[in-house]
């Protein structure tokens, strides 16, 4: 049955005997980051009740669970957990049976991420669950290159849940207008997306199919894991430790790569939110494809709005290929690995987002490609 409305999870009572976070702040040699996934997604679409099956689930895992709402600041400035039928606000960190952890914190997003990170017992992963955030690219900008919080946390993906049933109402809201719908964005940013609710969806083949669905979706995002579930029921594995934002995990971002063409996708429903691909033998100056970059990314010079970028570049005077990987403003080009002997050392580029044109994109770009 259609969840009508989403209720944030219940957590089991409070365990009084559960030791506070430590005071002893872990230094870079510790241990290694703490992956953070963020989920996002229209709501009723089941993101909380993909946060339930993380906390009913026996896995083995101490998972810390951060429910918040965004205001005009990146902070969580409502986190509600409901201790029993009581319905009371818990301001403090909730231990559940499975050893997960849910936090109902008022400070800002950094201080309590940190706060998690320095307690006693160590910590295999974090969610935080968005609500009333259109996207997820603000928390990008800290999560992933913030200096503070680079040696504690790392952002390891971001999820979008989406409804099957009524995706496509989604899609073509205010078609007619000159904006689009959220939906687009959410999609764009997506890492993985979770194509929640299949059951409620038409047979393979009919209008409206799963099928269909599946291919809206690689319209707007070329790059993004799709996966189909009943109620969030998703093996865990395929959503925590993506390493998404890992320089050195870049396997499946080549696999994509390798036929580049068939990620460059068409405008669906006149929205202009569309995957695109440039690529182009030869080497690069750095320093001109990053002025290029930002002028594109920050000054939106050619018209075009990006919302994730992600590449392979074969750079002047070096043996390694560098990984590019952009979120709206912020992005990072990296040595990630030398080239292989029998590689061809191309540069590729893949774009997503809101009124891209291949040609000003693929002509600009040739400009910085010496033979």
């Amino acid at each position: 049955m259609e969840d009508e409305e989403e209720n944030p999870p219940l957590a089991v009572q409070i365990d009084q005997s559960t030791e506070p976070y430590s005071n002893d702040i872990r230094t870079p040699n510790d241990d290694v980051s703490v992956g953070v996934t963020v989920i996002t997604g229209y709501l009723g679409a089941g993101k909380s009740t993909l946060v339930n099956h993380v906390l009913n689930s026996h896995h083995g895992k101490r998972i810390a669970v951060i429910l918040n709402e965004f205001g005009e600041e990146i902070g969580v400035e409502r986190a509600m957990i409901n201790e029993g039928d009581g319905g009371a606000l818990v301001e403090e960190w909730v231990e559940l049976d499975n050893g997960c952890i849910c936090c109902s914190v008022k400070h800002s997003l950094v201080q309590a991420l940190e706060q998690l990170v320095q307690r006693k017992e160590r910590l295999d992963h974090i969610l935080l669950e968005t609500t009333g955030l259109a996207n997820p690219a603000p928390l990008a900008s800290v999560l992933w290159l913030d200096d503070q919080l680079e040696s504690a946390v790392k952002l390891d993906s971001i999820i979008t849940v989406v409804d099957a049933k009524n995706l496509r109402f989604q899609l073509n809201e205010r078609r007619s207008s000159s904006s689009f719908p959220e939906a687009y964005s959410q999609i764009a940013f997506a890492d993985v997306v979770i194509l929640n609710k299949v059951d409620l969806v038409s047979p393979e083949g009919s209008e409206g199919s799963l099928d269909e669905l599946e291919k809206e979706i690689h319209n707007i995002n070329a790059l993004a894991s799709i996966i189909p579930t009943i109620r969030c029921q998703v093996d865990l594995s395929m959503i925590l430790d993506c390493r998404a934002y890992d320089a050195t995990h870049i396997a499946r971002l080549e696999a994509l790569l390798e036929d580049s063409k068939a990620l460059s996708t068409q405008n669906l429903h006149d929205s202009g939110v569309r995957t695109l691909c440039i690529s182009e033998q030869g080497q690069v100056d750095l320093d001109k494809v990053r002025l290029w970059l930002e002028e594109i990314l920050w000054d939106k010079k050619y018209g075009m709005d990006v919302y994730r970028c992600k590449g392979v570049l074969n750079v002047q005077n070096s043996n390694q290929l560098h990984t590019l990987q952009g979120v709206k403003e912020i992005y990072d080009i990296v040595p990630a690995r030398d080239w292989k002997e029998e590689e061809t050392r191309m540069n590729k580029i893949v774009f997503i987002g809101h009124n891209l044109d291949e040609n000003v994109l693929a002509d600009f770009f040739r400009n910085f490609v010496t033979c």
